[in-house]
């Protein structure tokens, strides 16, 4: 809102003159109406799905001012807390990434490591595994990764099995990840019955929030 006439301005050290046709207000905006921006802040311990200490990641405001500032797990990204962490990973020989994170931050490695991924294929028609659809599989779980950086076995994989797969991160970190082919039919009751794992292993006892999409870097 804002005022359709303003009063005058009154003399040194006088108060300005108000009438009731100063005290008009126009709507302009409804500034609660927009979509509020995300926060851009610096993780100060490891939080599941988010990323770990000294990560620089975007995230919702709700979930930095409701659960990661209240609980101390992460700051605003003040240029002093940038130098802070900048230089503590320095002491402690941490390199930098060459990528930008994400917009909830670069999943660990050790995640990925303890990553079971179930790969859905066609039980009905022939087919040969492809980097495209371990990629899908990993966009199903909240991973969002490009086809470049999916290494799968020498070997062809065309039917129903468990092998490991590698995924390299900003062309400089890989990790070996487990998985195994479901196959899915047009009917349902031929599908396979099994007991497997569950997608994500948990590593550290921590309060977990919400899994979200990782962006993970060219290779």
């Amino acid at each position: 809102m804002e005022q359709m006439f303003p009063p005058k301005l009154a003399r040194k050290g006088a108060l300005p003159k108000v009438t009731q046709k100063n005290r008009m207000l126009n709507f302009v905006d409804r500034v609660h109406a927009h979509k509020t921006p995300d926060i851009t802040c610096i993780l100060t311990d490891f939080v599941e799905g988010v990323g770990i200490r000294g990560d620089t990641v975007t995230v919702k405001r709700r979930l930095f001012r409701g659960k990661l500032f209240p609980a101390g797990q992460a700051v605003y990204a003040t240029d002093e807390n940038v130098e802070k962490f900048t230089r503590e990973k320095q002491e402690k020989g941490i390199k930098e990434e060459a990528k930008p994170l994400g917009v909830y931050g670069e999943m660990t490695v050790n995640q990925l490591a303890g990553m079971y991924l179930k790969v859905p294929m066609s039980g009905d028609n022939s087919w040969v595994l492809t980097p495209k659809n371990v990629r899908v599989a990993l966009r199903k779980a909240g991973v969002e990764v490009k086809e470049s950086c999916i290494t799968l076995p020498q070997e062809a994989i065309t039917g129903p099995e468990e092998f490991n797969f590698r995924i390299t991160v900003n062309g400089v970190k890989s990790v070996m990840v487990k998985g195994r082919v479901v196959l899915r039919h047009n009917d349902p009751s031929k599908d396979e019955r099994i007991e497997l794992p569950p997608t994500w292993l948990p590593t550290t006892k921590i309060k977990k929030t919400k899994q979200s999409a990782e962006s993970l870097g060219d290779s």
